[in-house]
């Protein structure tokens, strides 16, 4: 997050420089715009801060509604300061809030093809006073802009045809409300009471209290996602569905009306918008459709891409119509030939094929002194005959010719990152090389940024696989620094001949300084100072409580308090973390009980902290932030609902000596046991329909969300207070997953609900075998059951088939499937369950890269490195060091950090 730096600006007068955070340039034109200028209501003091990707402008003694009308204006970059100074004059004279993005680069990323939808398109946002400041400043906002470029705004109404200003009802400073998903949600009240969620989809909706100010009628439908039914395009080709919808454009199947065959010739049509950005030299989508549509006529009759039928411009968009070509994407037809019988790689008779191809395929445009910039697994189709074609060749480019940063992660070759480089030929071989990775591990090529190379991950796979073995030289080779030193390999020689003698370095186990050095990063990337977040987190996890488990700093200090307990340097670190959450959850008043996503995790990081450090007061607080966790929930799953905080209260229990902790755990499970529904595969516990949640009406299997952690709750609870009615709700939760078990040779798999298609088979904690053997392999201790231990030795041989083809993470990973691992060697004592864990071990520190002289584990995005539990670094930290120091398992097995060693 960028330097908040607060300024002022008084009438006529020169104020102080913004600073690094912002640039100049932007800034400047709004300032120089309202200095000096007479407002409606008098004064003209202004005060500009600037924080991450915005920079807002204030007016002295105007206040901001809660909710509102607000006003987007657009521009295109060449024209972003002259539509600011345009617009920051008219507001000068009309004070209201404003805010714009700061820089030119800021704006880049938001007229981005990357950019979200709903978000894409927003250079300046106006937060009127009121209804009728709203209307005039459209008016005259409309005006102002009304000469200059910009992309539309999906999620609002243009004001006029084609006009700059675009509008809807949103918040403006009202607090945002953590859900029951634990995700905070911006919260719109209607004057009876009702709230509802102010979505920022990619369509306009008017809230249904309301009149629309400009339109003057009521709600109406959303606008911004047309049906393709019916639609004729250029009067010729109708578009019958929607492959996909992106910032820059959609891109639809069709029929050529006037082509031959039944109904006519399948095409394909891509869209482009005005404005939308496709890299950092600026050129905007509908340039890049039609160079591509050029390229498409070069390459005509070479077999190499998809023909061109027609490219018609149609409103402000562009429309590309090319020939449909039958087939998968590389990357689906991948997923689809990997097996789940321990081998990483596509298997080397059907790999050889398309490793030619490829080769060919980049042969051929190199020979035409093209460079395609983009080679991905999306990018490249495998036909029903094997055949492969090139799509989306918007990015490529002459030889030599000067472009912008372009590429998919892991694809991208190093000389691509600058904001403007030249293409060469070396930037393919480098994707093709990612794309001979991903043949050989059904991975992308990712790591995050740091030293290090792919060669470890590929010794460990070529021990396995063949197909590995054989492209494992040619990966390291394709993949050097150096774009000199890549070389095209010729097909025939290194295709026929077995190349695998050729040494690959072993695997080490995982090297002693990984948990050391992750605890250091830990300490070095924690942000106290900040209210927001103290570690950050992965995209899907950022509007999350930064509290919690899952996202949040709760997982990462538990974490921290099973380093302090075995004697590692994290007490420092970790008094920090617990500080830093007592403050932040003082400040929300929303008590959800999820041990992954709500209050119960908090809780419980909090009091392994304190019993680590030996810190009486903060267990004291701890207890007392845990009583007030509500056991009867909703939800009755252990990541966001009851089971979740009903293992808080064996948790307490464990701690303090006192009953009363366990007698609510007993009446949480009571609850759970009145709440079930019976099925014809046995019992369930869904969330019920009318709940506000993305979860409401589904039934799940897995631990997170479904059977399994509501059977391991109830078992922990029948154990500890022998009640053995809760102690039958467990065996039955035992029935329904041996009834709904997918058996394949020795492993046992799980989908996420019964009525999955046949093919869906999961692996990891959250859903699958790892998390649903979790289970079973502690019933199976506590009584014995022969069923329950066939399925939980089945459920360790499902997550060793299925090492090679995990993330790192505990939720979705390695880390998690490890834990299970461990489990099972603890209670059968077979080795293969230890050497499994072992081995899992060094495939996630086969990903590691060092930065800053620290060995740093990659996230589950594998691009970056975000500390989180569940979906961080933290989650494979906790598991290294049980690997190492041994001890039950976190959030699972609910004992103080002082019992476990």
């Amino acid at each position: 997050m960028g330097a908040v730096t607060p300024l002022r600006t008084a009438g006529g007068t020169t104020s102080v420089d913004v600073g690094p955070a912002v640039d100049g340039s932007l800034t400047e034109v709004a300032r120089s715009a309202v200095a000096g200028t007479g407002r409606r209501g008098g004064g003209g003091d202004w005060e500009f801060t600037a924080e991450a990707l915005w920079c807002t402008a204030r007016p002295a003694g105007v206040a901001t509604p809660e909710q509102g009308w607000k006003l987007h204006i657009s521009a295109a970059g060449e024209a972003a300061a002259s539509v600011l100074a345009a617009v920051a004059g008219v507001i000068a004279r009309d004070a209201c809030v404003f805010k714009f993005a700061g820089d030119l680069e800021k704006l880049h990323q938001v007229n981005s093809r990357n950019s979200e939808r709903g978000s894409a398109g927003k250079f300046i946002t106006v937060y009127p006073v009121d209804e009728e400041q709203f209307r005039r400043l459209a008016a005259e906002l409309h005006l102002a802009t009304a000469e200059f470029p910009g992309p539309s705004v999906l999620s609002d109404r243009p004001y006029a045809p084609g006009s700059r200003v675009h509008y809807r009802y949103g918040v403006f400073t009202r607090r945002a409300e953590l859900g029951n998903d634990g995700a905070y949600r911006s919260m719109l009240h209607a004057p009876d009471g009702t709230r509802v969620e102010d979505v920022r989809t990619a369509s306009y909706r008017c809230p249904p209290w309301l009149t629309d100010p400009v339109e003057g009628r009521g709600s109406t439908p959303a606008t911004g996602e047309r049906r393709t039914g019916g639609v004729l395009l250029g009067g010729r080709y109708a578009l019958t569905a929607a492959v996909r919808h992106g910032t820059k454009g959609g891109v639809f199947l069709g029929r050529d009306t006037e082509g031959g065959g039944e109904g006519g010739a399948e095409v394909v049509v891509k869209q482009a918008r005005a404005h939308i950005e496709v890299d950092r030299s600026g050129t905007d989508a509908r340039a890049a459709l039609r160079h591509e549509a050029e390229l498409l006529g070069l390459l005509a009759g070479a077999e190499l891409a998809p023909g061109v039928i027609d490219l018609i411009e149609q409103g402000d968009a562009v429309y590309l119509v090319q020939e449909r070509v039958p087939g998968v994407a590389l990357g689906s037809w991948v997923a689809g030939r990997l097996r789940r019988d321990g081998t990483p790689d596509v298997p080397w008779e059907e790999a050889r094929g398309v490793a030619l191809g490829l080769v060919s395929l980049v042969a051929e445009v190199h020979a035409r002194g093209l460079v395609l910039r983009d080679l991905s697994p999306g990018n490249v189709m495998v036909r029903p005959d094997g055949s492969l074609r090139l799509v989306d060749l918007e990015l490529a480019a002459a030889v030599g010719a000067t472009v912008g940063t372009a590429g998919t992660p892991g694809y991208r070759a190093p000389e691509q990152e600058p904001a403007v480089c030249q293409a060469g030929f070396g930037a393919d071989l480098y994707a093709l090389g990612g794309l001979f990775f991903l043949l050989a591990t059904g991975h992308d090529p990712l790591l995050p940024p740091g030293e290090g190379s792919l060669e470890q991950w590929l010794a460990a796979a070529g021990r396995e696989g063949e197909t590995a073995r054989r492209l494992a030289p040619l990966v390291l080779g394709l993949r050097s620094m150096d774009p000199a030193l890549r070389q095209l390999p010729s097909t025939e020689p290194f295709l026929t001949s077995f190349v695998g003698a050729t040494p690959l370095r072993s695997a080490s186990p995982f090297p002693e300084p990984l948990v050391v050095d992750g605890l250091a990063q830990l300490a070095a990337t924690a942000t106290p100072e900040r209210a927001d977040r103290l570690w950050a987190t992965v995209p899907g996890g950022q509007l999350t409580d930064p509290c919690n488990v899952q996202h949040g700093a709760a997982g990462v200090l538990a974490v921290l308090a099973r380093a302090v307990v075995v004697g590692l340097p994290a007490a420092e670190t970790a008094a920090v973390a617990a500080g830093w959450i007592e403050r932040r959850v003082a400040a929300e008043p929303t008590v959800l009980p999820g041990l992954h996503f709500g209050r119960s995790g908090v809780a419980w990081a909090l009091l392994d902290a304190a019993e680590a450090l030996g810190d009486a007061e903060l267990a004291r607080r701890a207890v007392k932030l845990a009583q007030d966790v509500p056991i009867r929930w909703p939800n009755p799953d252990v990541c966001h609902g009851a089971a979740g905080a009903g293992f808080l209260q064996l948790r307490l229990h464990r701690s303090t000596g006192d009953a009363t902790y366990l007698g609510r755990a007993a009446d949480c499970a009571a609850t759970l046991l009145a709440s079930a529904e019976r099925e014809p595969y046995g019992l369930t516990w869904p969330v019920p329909k009318g709940f506000d949640s993305v979860f409401a009406g589904a039934g799940q299997l897995g631990y997170a969300h479904g059977v399994a952690g509501v059977g391991a709750f109830l078992l922990a609870t029948g154990e500890v207070t022998g009640d053995q009615r809760i102690l039958d709700g467990a065996a039955e939760a035992v029935r329904t997953l041996a009834a709904t078990v997918r058996q394949d040779g020795a492993a046992a798999w799980w989908p996420q609900g019964a009525g999955d298609p046949p093919h869906v088979r999961l692996a990891h904690w959250c859903s699958g075998s790892s998390g649903v053997g979790s289970f079973l392999v502690r019933y199976w201790r506590a009584t014995g059951d022969e069923t329950a231990h066939r399925l939980a030795l089945a459920a360790g041989q499902a997550v060793l088939d299925a090492r090679w083809h995990s993330g790192v993470s505990a939720c979705h990973g390695l880390a998690g499937n490890g834990e299970y691992l461990l489990d099972l060697a603890e209670a059968t004592g077979e080795q293969r369950f230890r050497t499994g864990a072992e081995e899992l071990a060094g495939l996630i520190a086969a990903r590691a890269v060092r930065r800053d002289g620290r060995l740093v584990l990659p996230d589950e995005t594998g691009l970056s490195s975000t500390p989180a539990y569940g979906t961080g670094t933290s989650g494979p930290l906790a598991f290294l060091l049980r690997l190492r120091y041994g001890g039950p398992r976190l959030w699972l097995d609910p004992q103080p950090p002082a019992l476990q060693h």
